[in-house]
């Protein structure tokens, strides 16, 4: 609980120091995967969906906090690994890069639960040959 309330306390001095003005955008993601292994017959699907807000941006950095839902379902010869949770996060964004703090309330089973502080770094990008060499 500690962890939990250093994270909001973090959240609201990183939003009280915003600039106050309009938004710059409700940015939202979502990532999936789905897999069937045939070789010892284990279906697995994880992914997550969250949205947020970005309060401001500077120099191509913006500062965005989110919520964030995260599932994970893996089953192997009638046994269950199952795994979903809501998050609270904050994040410098710029281009393709993000970097940030998050906390995870965690739900393993029906009846386990745990929470997580994290820190990460990730990045996306995609890009098309055809459009790169023409």
């Amino acid at each position: 609980m500690k962890g939990l309330i250093r994270f909001l306390v973090v959240i609201a001095l990183v939003l009280w120091a915003a600039p106050a003005h309009a938004i710059v955008g409700l940015t939202g993601s979502t990532w999936g995967t789905a897999i069937q292994n045939f070789n010892d017959d284990r279906l697995q699907t994880l992914g997550y969906v969250n949205q947020g807000i970005d309060w401001f941006e500077k120099e191509g950095f913006k500062l965005n906090t989110y919520v964030q839902l995260r599932w994970q379902y893996q089953a192997h010869q009638g046994q269950y690994y199952n795994e979903w949770g809501p998050s609270l996060g904050v994040a410098i964004k710029k281009s393709f890069f993000r970097a940030g703090v998050e906390y995870y309330w965690e739900q393993v089973q029906w009846d386990e639960h745990h929470s997580h502080a994290l820190v990460f770094v990730d990045w996306y990008y995609d890009w098309d040959l055809l459009k790169v060499f023409h």
